[in-house]
């Protein structure tokens, strides 16, 4: 705490704030940091006093306190927070006295909504827009505790009049007040050592040993860069154009047309790996009920509510704000600003499958031969959660899985049952070799294989026709051939960026054709096609005969959507979960997920731009080079100032790199993300010397996985693949094969026969 050498310290008892300014501040001692300063109302007078800052508290702290012009107060109470150390005992009992009235505030404020029943129409879009991200009781857990951390972080920032950049850097060195103690480390550490170490946890805890909770379920999203709040804690910034504005007059009217090159399973594919990584939940009432933000009465308006204006004709748009997450786990109790849940585990490893959860995996497994539940035609089990489901037939209810989107749409969820087939075809043959190995065994070992299987094709196959060539090298992204991967760094932590889940991963929606072709396997006819517009959350036609080879054939022959720099396809922008019927208010998912960024406080996409390397911008002409000419031109339109331009606008709106599909600071932003997700997974496929490593035998059959393989293995009466499934169909390079083929040359699961105890 900073100490007086003569004078007083003016008394808590004054209050939070104090006229009293501090000026003429002069270093007095360099050695030991000590600065003299005058203590006055008008002009300065008697009372000189010495301060002492710490040699631990940073330069740029140190400078932003002592040459701004603050109220005496403030001043002390500035350079105590920025010694790392609590506040007053006075002060810091009023913000907890404080803060309880606020939060007793806001329960009032829920009480009063809920007795209202003010909520979202049941099935309306918005409705089904708050399906995909829903609470787990987890997240609503946490989120209780952040926004009484929030709530003490914003009353001190009013109290002590801090500016953003202050609050962003002695903030979180601040304990708060009446928060329950944070895990212990070692308490941690001591949980991990009981599990068995050949496996992952489905949470990602316990992956990296020393630090166990990077890259788990239910821990906030990691910060690139600072956030950018209007109070410096947790307000969205509000001189900006409307998200709606920015998606009418940017994204939208763009043409529609199909890739040259890259098949609709691209797209697929890729939310699925999205929703392995990312699962951002959206606040709701404690009963689970979705808030309602448009056209409600000032009392039965949530908190938590940040609708998105629109125009005249619309008015309003919904929008409810991300959870917020308390912190990292081991220091969940520090101020600072606002950090969002991520209900998945950060690390590749088949969530959508298998679930984030211990409780959510035991609901799925059959408990018999490392199985996972499976109904008729060898389908995910029906979903007890019918609200979601459109299904107008209740014989064909929809699906359960790891995660609760997996009803998205049919090819979302072909996705789901292409991988879970594959887990118990794996386990069916790892019995038959192995008939001594009990469920257990079997599905950790199943699991094992299947997830390696992912992360091969998916930086083999996948990860090459999205980033290119260039991208790989420079993130280090490419496979090793033959031997183990030497690159596991403990020190790399894998959670996923806030930047990387709210805008990055959006890559999907511009791949994201209007429809999606149904195709005759055998005659490779093309059968008939499937909207979005009517598929969400209704996926009862894969119950009928074929089903699943005429999607997998729709979605090998049929084209992704060309990512034309910056729009997305109509329904996505006009009419997504909107069912023809509904008189409510379509979702403009371009105009959420700008939202959203801000929410989140994302900083402006320039300052991405400078992050990843690029020239700086100070102009909207600085954007050529990246961005055409007539794009640009549309975003000056709408904002007043080149620094405005949110992230995923400006990615959304570069011009793709030679031989990849999308911009520079998207391939930045992509690039960083599976970097880490390699190096930051002690579990990773390739890597040695780990209980859970693979033998090199073993490794050299997973190399051998292919999506065309996995496809073949597990449609229904599927024939013809072509090798490389994400791609063209080509008589040369890339020409249909029949499946027995692709099989044949997939992994060899003999190599995990465990050979008997010689007697």
């Amino acid at each position: 705490m900073a100490t007086m050498e003569r004078g007083e310290m003016p008394s808590y008892r004054q209050g939070l704030r104090s006229s009293l300014r501090s000026y003429d501040i002069q270093r007095k001692d360099p050695r030991n940091n000590t600065f003299d300063c005058c203590r006055c109302n008008v002009q300065c007078g008697k009372n000189k006093i010495a301060v002492h800052i710490p040699k631990s508290t940073t330069r740029e702290t140190k400078e932003s306190i002592i040459n701004s012009k603050i109220p005496i107060r403030r001043f002390f109470a500035l350079l105590a927070l920025a010694e790392s150390t609590t506040l007053p005992p006075k002060m810091l009992q009023d913000l907890g006295r404080r803060t309880n009235a606020s939060m007793e505030r806001y329960d009032q404020a829920e009480r009063t909504i809920l007795n209202s029943k003010t909520h979202l129409s049941r099935g309306s879009p918005s409705w089904y827009l708050g399906a995909s991200h829903e609470m787990t009781k987890g997240a609503q857990n946490l989120s209780r505790k952040a926004l009484r951390i929030e709530t003490m972080s914003v009353m001190l920032v009013e109290a002590l009049n801090m500016s953003s950049k202050e609050a962003s850097s002695i903030l979180p060195s601040v304990a708060a007040f009446g928060c329950s103690d944070p895990p212990n480390l070692l308490k941690i550490m001591s949980e991990c050592k009981k599990i068995d170490p050949r496996y992952r946890t489905h949470t990602g805890r316990c992956n990296n040993v020393l630090h166990p909770t990077w890259g788990a379920a239910l821990e906030a999203y990691i910060r690139l860069l600072p956030p950018e709040y209007q109070d410096g804690v947790s307000l969205p910034r509000t001189d900006l154009p409307s998200a709606r504005e920015v998606s009418s007059n940017v994204h939208s009217g763009g043409q529609d047309l199909k890739h040259p090159y890259l098949m609709a399973l691209t797209a697929l594919f890729a939310q699925f790996l999205a929703h392995d990584l990312a699962h951002t939940p959206r606040m709701e009432l404690p009963d689970g009920t979705r808030l309602k933000c448009c056209d409600v009465d000032y009392e039965n308006f949530h908190p938590e509510c940040f609708p998105i204006r629109a125009d005249n004709a619309i008015g309003c748009m919904e929008y409810s704000r991300s959870a917020p997450h308390p912190g990292n786990s081991l220091q969940a109790c520090k101020l600072g600003p606002r950090q969002q849940i991520n209900q998945a585990s950060s690390y590749l490893d088949l969530s959508p499958l298998y679930g984030s959860s211990e409780e959510t995996s035991k609901a799925l497994r059959s408990g018999k031969g490392g199985l996972l539940n499976t109904q008729r035609r060898n389908l995910p089990m029906p979903s007890p959660e019918s609200e979601t489901c459109r299904s107008v037939n209740k014989a064909f209810p929809c699906f359960l899985s790891g995660d609760s989107r997996v009803n998205e749409h049919p090819g979302l969820t072909l996705m789901h049952v292409i991988f879970l087939r594959e887990h118990n075809r794996v386990a069916e043959q790892l019995a038959k070799l192995n008939p001594q190995w009990d469920d257990e065994k079997l599905y950790q070992e199943a699991r094992r294989i299947v997830i390696a299987e992912m992360q091969h094709i998916t930086y083999n196959e996948f990860l090459p026709v999205i980033l290119g060539e260039t991208t790989l090298d420079k993130f280090d992204l490419r496979l090793s051939h033959e031997g183990y991967f030497r690159g596991y760094d403990s020190r790399t932590d894998a959670t996923l960026s806030n930047s990387a889940a709210s805008a990055g991963l959006f890559f999907v929606a511009a791949l994201t054709p209007k429809t999606l072709d149904l195709v005759d396997s055998r005659s490779a006819l093309k059968s008939g096609e499937r909207s979005l517009l009517s598929a969400f959350y209704a996926p009862q036609e894969l119950y009928e005969a074929g089903a699943i080879d005429r999607l997998i054939a729709g979605a090998t022959a049929g084209h992704s959507r060309k990512p034309l720099p910056p729009g997305l396809n109509e329904i996505l922008l006009e009419r997504y979960f909107h069912d023809g019927k509904s008189t409510d208010v379509a979702v403009d998912y371009a105009a959420q997920i700008i939202q959203q960024g801000r929410d989140h406080g994302l900083p402006s996409y320039v300052k991405w731009r400078t992050f990843c390397g690029l020239p700086d911008v100070t102009s909207f002409q600085d954007l050529k080079g990246t961005i055409a000419k007539d794009i640009i031109e549309r975003l000056r339109l709408v904002y007043k100032k080149v620094e405005d331009i949110d992230l995923v606008t400006g990615i959304l709106s570069e011009a793709p790199v030679t031989n990849s599909v999308l911009g520079p600071t998207f391939l930045c932003l992509l690039g960083r993300t599976f970097r880490n997700v390699r190096l930051g997974d002690r579990y990773w496929y390739e890597n040695a010397n780990t209980p859970g490593s693979f033998m090199i035998k073993q490794l050299e059959e997973i190399r051998k996985s292919t999506m065309a393989q996995v496809l073949c293995n597990n449609g229904d009466h599927l024939k013809l693949m072509q090798p490389r499934a994400f791609i063209l169909r080509d008589p040369f390079l890339n020409h249909m094969t029949n499946c027995t083929e692709h099989v044949n040359i997939g992994p060899n699961l003999m190599l995990w026969k465990e050979k008997e105890d010689a007697f």
